[in-house]
């Protein structure tokens, strides 16, 4: 379980938020340069003025309704940058709920956590073959097995080890499943994720779960199935 996300969420959402503050502060304090100038010679126009041809107002009233304009719109931008910074934070917060439930992910990775990873895929219907490529983030193939062809869910346990026989270091990889019906014709698969989320990250504005050692967009979430416990 993630003790982190407090820590994930300053350093990643707090600096996104930061730059669009310093942005609307920048912007803010250029506007109160500008008005001010505007005001002084506007002051000094007024002073010295000839009286017996006094100036029309009308321009410089409306550059002040101008200037109030620019203000408004610099201040609905502030509130909303706030409002968007807050949700952020809320979504962040309730995420960390998934932390010990069963949830199923969409994507195409496995992720391997002390030398285990499960595959998991499902079929529209039975298949005559189904073959699983995993590849590295190389892109190169280290595995390839068959699966198993029973439709509906199907979940391929892969113990880390290369086709050479070589045990791979833990990290994501990438999965292709390959099905083909009993006269060969392809079979779409739809390829997830299913596993208990055991940490909850904020990583430059998104929020990521990671499942079975894998760290997943929340967008990705397709499915929460409850506390933890499912026999792969």
């Amino acid at each position: 379980m993630s003790t982190s996300l407090a820590a994930t969420q300053a350093a990643g959402g707090a600096n996104k938020t930061t730059a669009s503050s310093a942005s609307s502060a920048a912007a803010g304090a250029t506007f109160g340069k500008n008005f001010d100038t505007f005001l002084k010679l506007l002051t000094a126009q007024l002073q010295n003025q000839n009286p017996l041809s006094p100036m029309d107002t009308t321009q410089f009233t409306q550059q002040l309704v101008q200037f109030s304009s620019v203000e408004q719109a610099i201040r609905q931008n502030t509130n909303l940058e706030t409002l968007i910074s807050m949700q952020k934070n809320s979504q962040a917060a309730n995420a960390v709920n998934y932390i010990g439930k069963t949830v199923e992910m969409t994507g195409d990775k496995v992720g391997v956590v002390n030398g285990q990873g499960t595959i998991t895929y499902t079929l529209p219907e039975d298949a005559g073959r189904v073959v699983i490529s995993i590849y590295d983030s190389s892109g190169t193939l280290v595995r390839r097995m068959d699966g198993d062809t029973t439709a509906g869910d199907n979940f391929i346990n892969w113990n880390g080890v290369s086709d050479s026989g070589q045990q791979l270091p833990d990290g994501d990889y990438n999965v292709e499943i390959a099905a083909q019906n009993a006269t060969g014709g392809a079979i779409a698969t739809s390829n997830k994720l299913l596993g208990v989320v055991t940490q909850v990250d904020y990583v430059a504005g998104t929020v990521m779960l990671t499942v079975n050692g894998t760290k997943l967009p929340l967008a990705q979430l397709s499915t929460v199935r409850g506390v933890s416990g499912i026999d792969f």
